[in-house]
């Protein structure tokens, strides 16, 4: 189990490379850690490890397989449920070809095999995490990543623009840092749980713990301060969402104020929806475009035009790169591999049924997550910090696309994979088994 603990600790702490060497080679060779890593844990977990484990992990299993689903059936040939495309190459060629969903099977295949690769980083960290202690060395390694990555955003911000990072790549740090600040609030309130339970465990070193805090606060400032210089205001709003709702849950579980959880999440819905609704009204556009921040103002209009034409099925997933220069008008710049926001990117190439079934779907996360923070004893950060980077990441995918990037959808995995391993005490659940 620590060769598997070792192995996702690395690539943990790999991801802010992948800001700059993202790639297919560089993805196999991730998909070529994970094989080895799923082997470990496969043969050492414990049989209480893995009844657990797969108590935990069944239900959020179950909906991250509706999308891979999907994907499959886009490259399927359907015949009447093909991309119209394909009926004009056949009309060109004179030739019957079976048509699929997607435009470009292969980048659908390909963008399949990367979400599954994100998936089995999310298997991976809750098989480790479901213990205590293995959970921070998890927690520890999330926030080093994450410091490490803003600290890249925070030069990239004082530089020229250009000079660093490409414009992905940068949409990447940002969310990274966003998340960050979610990630080192929670590392800050694991040390101050574990010192005011001190007594309990005579080994635990107070000089240690006050390290590991002023490391933790540092890796927040860090990542608070690249937000500062670089990010826009909706990108603050997002993580102070978050950071704010991380805050609450720690309030409302000390002082006991659990109605008010539910009152705070239907208010909270409420205005996202409508300030949402609002800008759609006001700007004429797209809902997933209308907070779109874009290294060029033609990319949100360039999404737009495609989005517009996209079919409910979408048009395979990976394929906006095959259909976005199509749609480009003479003078843009080249559009990239993604659209202007991820939002967009998932209407698109997913349809838009499945973004909101996304949607949903990541507000029940939400949901349970920070539900399973307040029904915690100690450890309830775990859960609180799943759900508050949920939040985060949610309102980002309406306003850049970072979300895609490999950087980005790994510390997002291997977070979430943490914040489900320990959002129920393995304790309560052995004792509820045996009565």
């Amino acid at each position: 189990m620590s060769n598997a603990r070792f192995l996702l600790v690395a690539l943990i702490l790999a991801s802010p490379a992948l800001l700059v060497w993202d790639g297919p080679v560089v993805q196999g060779i991730v998909a070529g850690i994970l094989a080895p890593a799923l082997v470990i844990i496969a043969r050492s977990m414990r049989p209480g490890e893995t009844a657990f484990l797969i108590s935990i992990i069944r239900p959020p299993a179950i909906v991250a397989a509706i999308p891979a689903l999907w994907v499959m059936v886009q490259v399927l040939p359907l015949g009447v449920f093909a991309h119209p495309i394909w009926k004009s190459a056949q009309a060109a060629l004179q030739q019957p070809i079976a048509g699929t969903m997607s435009v470009d099977p292969g980048a659908s295949v390909v963008a399949l095999g990367q979400y599954l690769s994100l998936t089995a980083v999310a298997f991976l960290s809750a098989a480790v995490t479901v213990d205590r202690q293995r959970a921070e060395w998890i927690l520890f390694a999330l926030t080093g990543a994450v410091a490490l990555i803003a600290l890249i955003a925070l030069l990239y911000g004082v530089l020229p623009p250009g000079t660093l990072l490409p414009a992905f790549a940068q949409a990447q740090a940002v969310d990274c840092a966003a998340m960050g600040t979610i990630v080192a609030s929670a590392a800050c309130i694991r040390t101050i749980e574990r010192y005011e339970t001190r007594h309990s465990n005579r080994q635990r070193s107070l000089q240690a713990l006050r390290l590991t805090f002023v490391a933790c606060s540092a890796a927040l400032a860090i990542c608070g301060a690249s937000l500062i210089v670089g990010a826009t205001r909706e990108v603050l709003f997002a993580a102070g969402y978050g950071l704010l709702a991380l805050a609450c849950m720690m309030i409302i579980r000390r002082f006991r104020l659990g109605l008010w959880l539910a009152v705070g999440i239907a208010a909270s819905a409420l205005g996202v929806a409508t300030m949402l609704a609002a800008a759609h009204l006001e700007k004429r556009a797209s809902v997933t475009l209308v907070f779109a921040e874009a290294p060029s103002a033609s990319l949100p209009a360039l999404s737009e035009r495609v989005l517009e034409d996209a079919p409910l099925a979408g048009t395979g997933a990976g394929t906006f790169a095959a259909v976005a220069p199509i749609y480009r008008e003479i003078g843009d710049p080249s559009p990239g591999s993604v659209a202007a926001t991820a939002a967009a990117t998932f209407a698109i190439e997913l349809g838009m049924p499945m973004l909101w079934l996304t949607v949903a779907a990541t507000v029940a996360f939400i949901i349970t997550l920070l539900r399973a923070s307040l029904r915690r004893g100690r450890d309830s950060f775990y859960p609180a910090m799943g759900g508050a980077c949920l939040i985060t990441l949610l309102l980002l995918a309406f306003t850049n696309a970072g979300l895609l990037g490999a950087a980005t959808g790994l510390i997002l995995a291997a977070t979430l994979g943490l914040a489900f391993a320990q959002s129920q005490s393995r304790t309560l659940k052995l004792g509820h088994s045996a009565s």
